[in-house]
């Protein structure tokens, strides 16, 4: 037993060692005790028990900080953050006795490493891009971050201690979320050794794969660099050139994306390996410099123009500058050589160009990127010891989304301020609709909760919820409001068809027909404001359906009565034959009307079959028989649908008609079709519009004519035109 704890004291004290070691550069001396009384509560609190991967604990906490201090040179609070994250900060008496021992910002780092580590990851493969942008909003300050990375570097690193199932998930979590973030904040180091480790075990078969390839050519691989770089470096040094040439071969990651992106062997790798050429010159000379290095290049190996990348003329959006470009070297070999400046490779490399953008192919500037570069150019000019990353550590990260889960672990993303209501609805629809309210990190929240970035939401319902105006006001996504307002319109629809029926079955009882003239004097006894309004009332209780007998009863006088429906003028033939100005019309056998419109959807002409429309606000509207809105009008409001036809009299104004036409685009076709309208067949036309695309054109014609046989009449001879494919009457 004592053997046992004098072994366990030795492996502690080793490890206490090998910390101050790390953390040899932070020289304050209050510093180093908060470090040495940060590792000796970690090992009171945890001793040697196991974390869920199955290493001790204490080890663990010691390797991340370890990690944080060797190879990313962070300060302290960063490396007592890295020891203590384990520790129980949740309750007040906890985060008040943490506080008071290492500070509000390491409690701080702590609680968001905390909260990052209750995030579910298993669905991370769907969307990891939303999983990234969760990260950055939810950690508040970089060094969050930066540990997140050191405690998956540890992991990774220990991964064999993992199931094999374990080992899958972690790999896949590394390889669609940690590597890319690394890649951002410009660790590339960190960036291959997670997509290596996490590729040694997604792919092993391939990985191991290539790498024999790498490993048993790699003595070829030095001496055909050094073959090949001996002719460059004579050349340039001939023209008195200052430069370096680096070498480098590709990571095994990245050798298999390519493969796999343009489906090729390994041998067919273009750039598996590649030099680079970086010249050290004045501003003034970096362009005719980096030419002239590209010309001494390609005299001596031919180049493959199709792969010549000139971002030194033109820089990439995202401000990256090199020339690349690839040449055939002996034995039928491509290399791909980079030149550039000093200046610009150190651009590059410090990540300013954000390099990951074009690399992952995103394309879209996000809020977090001036903040991630920015912060990739401070570590990259980091001095271990210094303390400026604890005062340029605070992000202020404005966020225009947050990002919330469904109990299943789904990430969903909406807009800041969106609601339990906004959620909902983003699910489904009838989720949205039943809504009753919800629960959010287990405890019970209304329907106008306020959502945070990384709450776990589970949406509660019931059948007989039913949305209601207030909801507007709940709602702040444009998807939640227009499917409320959708079931809000479909619900007074509803209501108003009830209520008409409520109200026809009551005046069937007084043996009352129904007209616009009782719908009148209905609508100014009950003060509402349309027909519609009334129906709607009376279904809701709002009128007495009861005083219908009594608003019918002549008590208003005749001067009070408001008429929704226009009056009509009628006309007599007689009087007016010879005014050509509006074509009359005969409803339900009476005399003709002058004054009716026709309806801009379907545009009737004479002696087209047509019936009439009794409007609120215009009067009568003629339609034609087979209007696209025909069927609508006749099965929903069939009691507005009144009989019409053309008076019989001949001289009557031009009508308006439109004309779809399409054919083939060849010379002189839109002369032609304009000669045979306008002057054949006397027709003006008010306005074309042709489209042409690959050698055909469509459009439509707007022409005044006579009547359905003048229409008739230019449809038959336009379908005849030589180039014309179909013509026909646009409904």
């Amino acid at each position: 037993m004592k053997m046992q704890e004098l072994t366990e004291n030795k492996r502690f004290i080793l490890l206490y060692k090998e910390l101050l070691r790390s953390c040899s550069y932070i020289t304050d001396r209050s510093n180093r005790l908060l470090i040495k009384q940060a590792f000796i509560e970690v090992l009171r609190h945890f001793g040697d028990t196991k974390n869920t991967q199955g290493e001790f604990q204490l080890a663990h906490s010691v390797s991340v900080a370890r990690i944080i201090a060797d190879e990313m040179g962070l300060d302290s609070t960063s490396i007592l953050a890295a020891l203590l994250q384990q520790l129980p900060v949740s309750t007040p008496v906890e985060t008040e006795a943490f506080k008071k021992k290492y500070g509000n910002d390491t409690l701080h780092i702590v609680q968001k490493l905390q909260q990052i580590s209750g995030i579910r990851m298993d669905k991370i493969s769907i969307m990891p891009e939303n999983f990234i942008q969760l990260l950055l909003s939810l950690s508040g300050d970089i060094r969050v971050l930066l540990i997140k990375l050191a405690d998956r570097i540890n992991l990774m690193r220990h991964i064999n201690l993992l199931s094999a199932s374990e080992q899958k998930q972690v790999s896949v979590e590394t390889s669609n979320l940690y590597a890319p973030l690394a890649h951002r904040l410009g660790l590339y180091k960190v960036k291959t050794e997670l997509d290596d480790l996490a590729m040694q075990h997604t792919l092993p078969e391939v990985y191991q794969g290539i790498k024999k390839k790498i490993e048993d050519t790699a003595q070829e691989q030095k001496k055909y660099f050094e073959e090949f770089i001996v002719p460059i470096r004579k050349s340039l040094q001939s023209v008195g050139l200052d430069f370096e040439i680096k070498a480098r071969t590709k990571a095994i990651p990245s050798i298999y994306t390519k493969m796999k992106k343009q489906e090729i062997e390994f041998d067919e790798v273009f750039d598996f390996f590649a030099i680079r050429i970086i010249l050290d010159c004045s501003p003034e000379n970096e362009k005719p410099d980096c030419w002239k290095a590209y010309s001494h290049v390609t005299d001596i190996y031919p180049p493959n123009t199709s792969r010549l990348r000139d971002w030194i003329s033109a820089p990439r959006p995202n401000g990256y500058e090199s020339l690349h470009v690839t040449v055939e070297a002996p034995g039928n070999n491509f290399v791909e050589v980079q030149i550039r400046t000093k200046r610009m490779d150190e651009h590059a490399e410090k990540g300013m160009a954000a390099h990951w953008r074009y690399k992952e192919q995103k394309g879209v500037k996000s809020s977090s990127d001036e903040w991630l570069r920015n912060i990739r150019s401070m570590l990259e000019n980091y001095t271990p010891g210094d303390d400026e990353i604890a005062l340029t550590a605070g992000m202020n990260v404005h966020s225009d989304h947050i990002f919330v889960f469904t109990p299943e672990g789904h990430l969903k993303k909406l807009r800041t301020g969106a609601t339990i209501l906004d959620f909902a609805f983003d699910i489904h629809t009838e989720i949205g609709q039943h809504c009753t309210g919800a629960k959010v990190n287990n405890l019970f929240v209304p329907l106008k909760h306020v959502l945070k970035t990384g709450d776990h939401i589970e949406v509660i319902t019931a059948k007989n919820q039913k949305p209601t105006i207030d909801w507007l006001n709940w709602v702040t996504t444009s998807r939640a409001i227009t499917k409320i307002k959708r079931i809000l319109k479909d619900a007074e629809f509803s209501q108003s068809e009830a209520g008409k029926d409520l109200l026809m079955r009551k005046l069937g009882q007084l043996k009352v027909d129904y007209n616009d003239d009782i719908g009148n004097k209905l609508v100014l006894y009950y003060k509402a404001v349309s027909a519609l309004d009334m129906f709607h009332g009376l279904a809701e209780g709002k009128y007495d359906i009861q005083k219908i007998k009594e608003a019918l009863l002549p008590v208003v006088k005749p001067e009070e009565v408001r008429t929704l429906v226009k009056p009509f003028t009628k006309i007599d033939p007689s009087k007016n034959k010879t005014d050509k100005q509006k074509p009359l019309i005969i409803v339900n056998d009476s005399t003709p009307l002058a004054d009716v419109k026709f309806a801009r959807c379907c545009q009737p002409v004479y002696g087209d079959e047509i019936f009439g429309f009794v409007t609120v606000s215009e009067g009568i509207k003629i339609h034609r028989t087979n209007c696209t809105n025909a069927s609508e009008m006749l099965e929903r409001y069939h009691y507005r649908v009144v009989q019409a036809r053309w008076a019989e009299i001949s001289e009557l104004t031009s009508y308006v008609a439109t004309i779809r036409i399409s054919g083939n685009d060849q010379p002189g076709i839109l002369n032609d079709i304009t000669n045979v309208v306008s002057g054949d067949l006397k027709a003006n036309i008010r306005s074309i519009n042709l489209n042409s695309h690959n050698g055909k054109f469509d459009g439509s014609i707007m022409v005044n004519v006579d009547g359905k046989a003048h229409l008739n009449l230019i449809l038959g001879t336009l379908v005849r035109l030589k180039g014309i494919r179909k013509v026909s009457r646009e409904n």
